[in-house]
């Protein structure tokens, strides 16, 4: 008879626990049908590829010329795979032009407050602007408009990207966004060829500085800390972390927008500004990154810069040839 090493995990859903089992046979992991998993629990599952996108509408924001803003962001269900979905019949906006300035390439979970698309100012109050995306042969879509409800400010964007906490309405609503100039060593490379990038942020002198979290004793329990020697949870499929803006300090992050591929970024988080870099780390700061392409093709850089209150981007193009 084969042997099996069975694997078990506890998914509680509703306050009830139900077990999964995974039969390994001969070393391979038995695949587990979809329709054979309870509705229930499918929302507990992870998965590493092989799911599709979903578009998200954030809101829209007025401008001072009466025009509008309209906000968007993604959910990429995959927790490891990052699809590219070129602008065309698989990612558009309609009516109109098809291009918006949306990501081709898409990272794991999900990144809110990606890019902004003007709207006049006599864009019906009624009207749509959809933004789908097909990955999967699951076609999903993001529809702004002008709902009343859906008009955001500064306080939503910062409380969701949960980088608002701390500091008072004053400068909150007095802070202005930092100014980001950059460069890069060359815009035309081979495949495998190093690029540097560097970027320089302005700010003015807000937001103020918050004291370091401190992780006080009261804040562990003894009760729901594993013992040293206990066995792990099995779990194939690795969390990621997103990228987070730093809690003082000017901070810079660069990610592929627009490419077939992810390349390799290094620093690939947001790079806080620290002693012995240029600028003083508020109101200014020099930032520099190195970035190596694996495959040829047209890119879309866009720098993140944060004032750790703050958010504001800006495009470095770079083509790689063979």
């Amino acid at each position: 008879m084969k042997s099996e090493r069975m694997r078990w995990r506890g998914i509680v859903v509703g306050g009830f626990v139900a077990i999964l089992a995974l039969s390994v046979a001969n070393g391979v992991l038995a695949q587990v049908n979809p329709r054979d998993v309870p509705v229930v629990l499918q929302p507990q599952q992870r998965f590493e590829r092989g799911q599709d996108i979903q578009p998200i509408f954030e809101g829209w924001l007025r401008n001072d010329d009466g025009s509008y803003r309209f906000l968007f962001g993604y959910l990429n269900r995959n927790y490891a795979e990052r699809p590219h979905v070129p602008v065309g019949q698989n990612n558009f906006f309609l009516p109109g032009e098809q291009d918006r300035g949306q990501p081709t390439y898409f990272y794991p979970r999900t990144h809110r407050y990606q890019f902004e698309v003007n709207v006049p100012v006599d864009f019906p109050l009624d009207g749509q602007l959809v933004w789908t995306v097909t990955q999967q042969n699951s076609a999903q879509t993001a529809i702004g408009w002008l709902q009343p409800e859906w008009e955001i400010d500064v306080s939503t964007i910062t409380s969701n990207g949960r980088t608002g906490f701390g500091r008072g309405a004053d400068e909150l609503f007095g802070n202005q966004p930092p100014r980001i100039a950059v460069e890069a060593s060359a815009t035309t490379v081979s495949v495998g060829q190093p690029v540097t990038l560097i970027a320089r942020v302005q700010d003015d002198e807000l937001p103020s500085e918050l004291p370091e979290r401190s992780r006080s004793p009261l804040r562990q329990y003894p009760a729901l800390t594993p013992p040293e020697d206990a066995p792990e949870i099995p779990d194939n499929v690795r969390q990621y972390q997103r990228p987070s803006p730093t809690r003082n300090h000017l901070s810079l992050l660069w990610v592929v927008f627009r490419g077939p591929d992810g390349g390799k970024i290094a620093p690939d988080d947001y790079q806080e500004w620290e002693e012995g870099m240029p600028g003083d780390g508020w109101t200014s700061g020099t930032f520099e990154t190195t970035v190596t392409f694996n495959e040829p093709g047209s890119y879309r850089l866009r720098a993140f810069g944060s004032d750790a209150m703050l958010i504001s981007t800006v495009d470095l193009d770079i083509t790689v040839t063979e």
